[in-house]
């Protein structure tokens, strides 16, 4: 998935001063900024190439506070190393990493939609169940991203073990055109270490007691109400902890209701040590025996009952599905195929229901990018002012409206305190320019209507006053 300065010391509007990282012959101009976590940063931004070429991507940053942090940085570097190395359809794909001002960042595919918490939410709002064969869908390609990125292996060959860890719906994206992409790698842990110290990212070292530089002792990393009991109670992890996590996300989706989550993380965390899990069935009788089973067996409280690999949970799926695609439905669920769908194709739907009313970035993106493509030959220009002003342009970022008002603790300078939550774009604040170019034809406009209705008064008044003269002229 922000430093900004409002205005700068200059004085101009953000979008005359885009904060460009260098790449090559082009760069990346900052459009807006989506989201803000504890420790990094999200940003819509725009990538120029050569020949005016111009295309939308994310940038993600680590906030000024995190990067003093050693631990977290070195993170940040994982993730990148991690990104770099992934190239699956349903992985998030990896653009570029770049340094520029002692900052890092990692830049990444942009996925137009929402993410699968959101389209959750939204069905659920309304009462409506998600849909079957979409929720499968989804697990495969969940399980088929997990697949891929349990099979990852190093510069020599060795298989790293890799482990997501945070496998969540907040993770998951589904794109306008029906994609499913998983996303955040920043807690991964390599687990194929055999206990020999390895070469890391940049030269780091890393050993198999800390594979991963985000495990910190006695820190369960993830979301709570999807980490698995083995990672609660500090053992060793490996891929089937990322296979429960899909567990746990299946049963939600098909029932509509939170399985560990409880009012505080004691009372989670006991809920998924406890492994009890309720029939689904009695919650959604549409639900297949096999499906349910599936479920089931992911979520067994010991790893050893799970299923072993990704693989073979996505087998166990894609037979529930062909068998819902064989045997017509019945009840009060008809199926996708019934209704001349394919589940990719309800799932672009859903998505394009949820976002319709939100998907603000498409005008932002469409100016932006076009801007950007035309304005390579000003960058330098533009660089070189800020520069005399010694204003600090990598913390130059779009001011946004609709901010959370609970805000995280001011950063570093002059820089604001920023909302921790995600926001969108306004084009009433991106467009301050052009509203103070149309001041003035206003108020012209006013004082010319004001002048034409005085002179009509005193035209009006006028004739009033020449009439009842001309009715008591004596005639000849």
């Amino acid at each position: 998935m922000p430093a900004r300065s409002e205005g700068g010391a200059a004085g101009l509007p953000w979008r005359y001063r885009e904060m460009d990282l260098p790449m090559g012959d082009g760069g990346y101009a900052l459009l807006a900024r989506l989201s803000a976590g504890g420790m990094a940063e999200l940003f819509l931004a725009c990538r120029r190439g050569p020949a005016g070429i111009a295309h939308p991507v994310v940038v993600k940053r680590l906030r000024p506070e995190a990067r003093r942090d050693p631990s977290i940085v070195r993170m940040f570097l994982w993730e990148a190393w991690i990104s770099a190395r992934l190239q699956h359809p349903n992985v998030i794909r990896f653009h570029d990493f770049v340094v520029h001002e002692g900052r890092h960042h990692l830049v990444i595919e942009y996925v137009p939609g929402c993410d699968l918490a959101a389209a959750a939410r939204a069905l659920f709002a309304e009462g409506r169940p998600f849909p079957l064969e979409a929720a499968i869908e989804i697990g495969l390609g969940v399980l088929r991203a997990l697949g891929h990125a349990h099979g990852l292996r190093d510069d020599g060959g060795k298989l790293v073990g890799l482990v997501h860890r945070d496998v969540s719906p907040q993770n998951v994206l589904l794109s306008l055109e029906g994609e499913i992409k998983l996303i955040d790698f920043g807690v991964a842990q390599m687990t194929g270490m055999s206990g020999t110290e390895e070469a890391g990212p940049f030269g780091s070292p890393c050993s198999s007691d800390d594979a991963a530089p985000s495990s910190g002792g006695g820190t369960v990393k993830g979301k709570l109400g999807y980490v698995a009991p083995e990672q609660l109670r500090g053992q060793r992890v490996d891929a089937r902890a990322d296979l429960f996590a899909v567990g746990v996300i299946l049963f939600e989706l098909l029932t509509a209701r939170r399985l560990f989550h409880r009012k505080d993380d004691g009372a989670t965390m006991g809920a998924v040590l406890s492994g009890e899990v309720p029939a689904i069935a009695p919650l959604r009788p549409a639900c297949p025996a096999l499906l349910e089973g599936a479920i089931r067996r992911a979520l067994a409280r010991d790893p050893e009952g799970r299923f072993e690999t990704a693989a073979q949970m996505e087998e166990a799926l894609a037979e529930v599905l062909a068998s819902l695609r064989r045997a017509p439905s019945g009840g009060d669920e008809p199926s996708s195929s019934d209704r001349g769908l394919l589940a990719g194709q309800e799932i672009a739907a859903l998505v394009r229901e949820v976002a319709s009313g939100r998907d603000r970035h498409r005008s932002l993106l469409v100016r932006g990018c076009r801007r950007a493509a035309g304005s390579r030959g000003r960058t330098g220009a533009r660089r070189i002012a800020a520069g005399r002003s010694g204003d600090d342009r990598g913390e130059v970022t779009p001011t946004l409206r609709g901010t959370d008002a609970r805000a995280s603790a001011p950063e570093e300078g002059s820089e604001r305190s920023e909302a921790r939550s995600a926001v969108t774009p306004d084009w009433r604040d991106a467009r301050p320019l052009r509203r103070a170019r149309l001041l003035p034809w206003l108020v012209i406009a006013a004082v010319t209507f004001a002048a034409g209705a005085l002179a009509g008064r005193a035209i009006g008044a006028f004739d009033g006053g020449a009439a009842p003269a001309s009715r008591g002229a004596p005639r000849d």
